[in-house]
């Protein structure tokens, strides 16, 4: 047995004596299968090449669809399985399903076709559909989370859909699965991005930060690497079929701030692919294939009530960097109040212009853990013309609480000189009076990008609630934190009501808050 053993290793060391360096055996002693399900043997392309260079310890990668990443970084630490003792490395993806597939097609694939006398002189011991154990006492393994042992290498996959679908799994990578890697070891994080929230998003977001802040890189910081569509070079179509392919006014702004921002030329060739692609993809086509990090974030992934309005707000160019508040006309409020919205509770606040046909979101504003009184000046704050105050249904509820002592919201705000408001009343279907109002609204809006980035990211982050046992979205929306900015729309989505008279768009006087009606009325004319 033992003579065999030194056998084995005999062979090993004559196999691999001019394959010292690890890139050079992932060019040269791994096979894959190809998206036409062929086998092939490796050879990175331009963003494998690319992502081996620029390697760090802890990585967060986001990325385009199909450029390859999993398929990299899972021979990487089956390679460093292979050829080093004593190494334990896993792969967490979103279901287990995936993971069992990850294994099967590419752990697995790749050992089974290693050169005939490299797999005979590094045989496994223990095999699973989810784990190969290796003489040497190293074991590559796959999973939805990993806890306990600790691991030299550990790949992330689709951490952006995991976040978005189930948080407490994220949570539980996050607590559980990053800590079984120490500072010096290797930790993988790659997904495309889903919604402007969640573990991936926010992990990205300090990358980004300290890449831009220049900060020095330490073994427990993560590096940032983005792969736009752009750089696989498949994704262009033939010359031929290029030039037949027309591009709107609005995809050639597109195409020349992508250009821009991200300091590349695209050629005609790509152009016309990223707009055929962009007709099937539609409203995930930023997500799926992002040109910049910016707008990977941007449109709302599955489960996400409002991607559909949130893409044509953007797609139409109705989110601007900032909407001028114009001096005359009043300015409405819509809340949402959490609880009793005095002290702990959420509170969210949209301010809305209605200007002509437009409906303006001019500012948003969240807090929690205050009282009334800190709402309020905050909105006088801005010195708007003051215009009616939309509350939810249970404004009106009285409260037997030390600070309500009895009384409702509504009454508290009267209380304060706020005598113009209107409690909208409960809907009985919420998808279609609630929702449906909303998703109506929506389409008249202009947004400023600037001042109701909060609000956005709650409008997009609006999802279903996920079914962690049926793996499926409920029918009803997830009550979080997104909820509330949402449902402050709602409130005055329903409630407001375009007046009659409008006022005059060009209207140059500015108006005291405490002006009267009569002299308001007077600037107002019929439409």
């Amino acid at each position: 047995m033992a003579q065999g053993h030194e056998f084995r290793q005999r062979r090993l060391s004559l196999a691999v004596r001019a394959l010292t360096d690890p890139e050079d055996r992932l060019r040269t002693l791994y096979w894959i299968k190809n998206k036409e399900g062929t086998a092939i043997q490796f050879t990175p392309n331009w963003t494998q090449e690319n992502f081996l260079g620029e390697m760090w310890y802890l990585n967060i990668i986001l990325k385009a669809r199909q450029l390859g990443f999993t398929t990299l970084i899972v021979l990487f630490m089956l390679d460093a399985c292979l050829f080093c003792p004593n190494i334990q490395a896993g792969i967490i993806a979103d279901t287990d399903d995936k993971a069992k597939e990850i294994f099967r097609d590419k752990v697995r694939f790749a050992y089974d076709h290693l050169p005939p006398g490299l797999r005979s002189a590094r045989e496994t011991v223990v095999e699973s559909t989810h784990m190969l154990e290796f003489d040497n006492g190293s074991s590559i393994a796959v999973g939805t989370s990993m806890r306990g042992t600790t691991k030299q290498y550990l790949l992330v996959t689709e951490l952006g859909k995991i976040a978005a679908e189930s948080p407490a799994k994220a949570e539980e990578i996050r607590t559980g699965s990053f800590n079984t890697v120490h500072a010096g070891q290797f930790l993988f994080v790659e997904s495309t991005a889903k919604g402007r929230e969640g573990l991936f998003h926010e992990l990205c977001e300090i990358a980004q930060q300290d890449k831009a802040e220049k900060r020095l890189l330490t073994q427990l910081t993560f590096k940032f690497h983005f792969y736009p569509w752009y750089l696989d070079e498949s994704y262009a179509l033939p010359h031929e079929v290029a030039r037949t392919i027309k591009r709107t006014k609005e995809q050639r702004a597109y195409f020349a701030k992508v250009e821009e921002d991200m300091e590349v030329e695209l050629t005609h060739e790509q152009k016309a692919w990223y707009v055929e692609k962009a007709r099937t993809q539609g409203e995930e086509m930023k997500a799926e294939f992002p040109s910049t990090p910016q707008e990977a974030f941007e449109v709302s992934g599955e489960g996400r009530i409002y991607k559909r309005e949130m893409f044509k707000l953007r797609e139409e160019g109705r989110l601007l960097d900032r909407i001028p508040v114009v001096p005359n006309i009043p300015v409405n409020t819509f809340w949402d109040i959490g609880g009793a919205g005095l002290g702990g509770d959420f509170m969210a606040i949209w301010f809305h212009q209605r200007v002509g046909p437009e409906n303006r979101l001019i500012r948003y504003y969240e807090n929690m853990g205050f009282g009334l009184e800190h709402y309020i000046t905050e909105i006088r704050a801005h010195r708007y013309l003051l215009g009616k105050f939309y509350l939810p249904h249970d404004a009106a509820h009285k409260r037997l609480t030390p600070k309500m002592q009895g009384k409702s919201v509504e009454e508290m705000l009267n209380e304060m000189g706020i005598l113009d408001t209107e409690v909208v009343p409960i809907v009985e279907n919420k998808w279609h009076d609630g929702i449906g109002s909303t998703r109506a609204f929506l389409a008249t809006c202009l947004i400023d990008k600037t001042n109701c980035d909060g609000g956005m990211k709650r409008l997009d982050g609006y999802k279903k609630e996920w079914n962690e046992k049926l793996a499926c979205w409920r029918d009803h929306p997830a009550h979080d934190d997104n909820s509330h900015g949402a449902d402050a729309l709602e409130t005055g989505a329903r409630g407001f009501e375009p007046p009659r008279t409008t006022p005059r768009r060009n209207e140059e006087r500015d108006y005291a808050i405490g002006s009267s009606k009569r002299s308001r009325r007077r600037n107002y004319k019929t439409v």
